[in-house]
């Protein structure tokens, strides 16, 4: 009884919030959970800047890389860097979707209309590039949740590339990420949506969401994007896809076997591609505005250390399939899948060898 109350005081609150802040989408944070991603957080910070979003919130966890000696840097930005070791160290289980829920309790936070929660290889992207995110929002009309699609980029070859180029391939799919107004404050909550219900949850182009699944993180994929969407680089380059593989501190080995991440089935080497093409003033603008800062002499240190801890790591990770025991064999051929590197394929060569495994 006493839960349908609270529940229908929730309901009416949020109605009465929606109306009041019906067009009031002006001021937009963005959050983010970061761990060895240096080398990518100065395009994914101005990128999201340029397009209008008021102040970012990285919270870093884990950091082997340069990570922390961007803090000095960006201190004329509005950017907030949150050491959460002590979350993911803990006993909070899903640690990512807890900073996440904790955000909207957060007083700094209360002052922002809407929070977007993406991770450092997901860029939001308009259509129209004039627009920022406070247009986009305010042209739907009244949500509590507005949600878009991922488009998966393809690039196998180039490391270290832009996010957005002039041209480019990618898989449209179904996983969408959402943006929620500040007076939510979701209960039921994952990486993608919020499962609450009494919402009025609304797809980019200004629909009502119809997700495909019970954690309402899939909708049907789109034949067009009207307003905006969400660029994910799932793998980047091959290059970066094996450096990435190594999991927790950069150590050797092991007792339980390999430090590299079981939880990735390969790189994927053909897609359902469709490309986009980006040219004129407005994305002219947009690059000049990215290649001004991200070229500031401040930077260029910074850009070339972090490139090379994923150098080092792309190194490690070579060294222990080299120098693997017979037990990582299902393992490394699931992770190795579509991998086409020369070294990284040597490097297998040689454990077979050494193991006597036959190809």
């Amino acid at each position: 009884m006493l839960k349908d109350v609270n529940a229908k005081k929730k309901a009416t609150a949020q109605y009465f919030n929606r109306l009041l802040k019906r067009n009031k989408n002006e001021n937009i944070k963005l959050i983010a959970v970061a761990k060895n991603e240096s080398p990518y957080l100065l395009e994914w910070i101005f990128h999201h800047l340029y397009f209008g979003f008021k102040e970012i919130d990285i919270y870093y966890n884990g950091c082997t890389d340069n990570t922390t000696d961007l803090i000095p840097l960006l201190a004329d930005f509005p950017v907030n860097f949150i050491n959460c070791d002590d979350t993911f160290n803990g006993e909070v289980q899903a640690p990512q979707v807890y900073v996440y829920r904790q955000a909207f309790h957060l007083t700094p936070n209360k002052v922002f209309d809407a929070l977007l929660f993406l991770d450092i290889d997901e860029f939001w992207v308009p259509t129209d590039f004039t627009q920022t995110i406070s247009d986009v929002c305010n042209n739907v009309g009244a949500f509590d949740t507005l949600s878009f699609q991922w488009r998966n980029k393809l690039e196998k070859q180039s490391k270290f590339t832009s996010a957005i180029e002039g041209e480019f391939s990618y898989e449209p799919l179904r996983q969408v990420k959402t943006l929620y107004r500040t007076y939510v404050s979701p209960a039921q909550l994952n990486p993608h949506n919020t499962l609450d219900e009494g919402l009025r949850q609304l797809f980019e182009d200004g629909s009502p969401l119809a997700p495909l699944n019970d954690q309402k993180s899939q909708v049907e994929v789109a034949d067009n994007v009207k307003n905006a969407y969400i660029l994910h680089r799932k793998e980047r380059s091959e290059y970066e896809y094996i450096a990435m593989l190594l999991r927790g501190r950069p150590v050797t080995q092991q007792a339980e076997g390999l430090p590299l991440k079981a939880n990735r089935e390969g790189f994927k080497p053909n897609y359902k591609c469709e490309t986009i093409t980006y040219s004129g003033e407005d994305f002219d603008a947009y690059r000049a505005y990215m290649n001004q800062h991200m070229n500031e002499k401040r930077f260029t240190t910074f850009q070339k250390e972090a490139q090379e801890h994923v150098n080092n790591r792309y190194q490690l990770v070579r060294d222990l399939i080299e120098n693997a025991e017979v037990r990582d064999k299902q393992l490394i051929d699931r992770l190795l899948r579509g991998v086409e590197l020369p070294d990284i394929l040597l490097a297998y060569n040689n454990f077979q060898e050494e193991m006597n495994i036959a190809k």
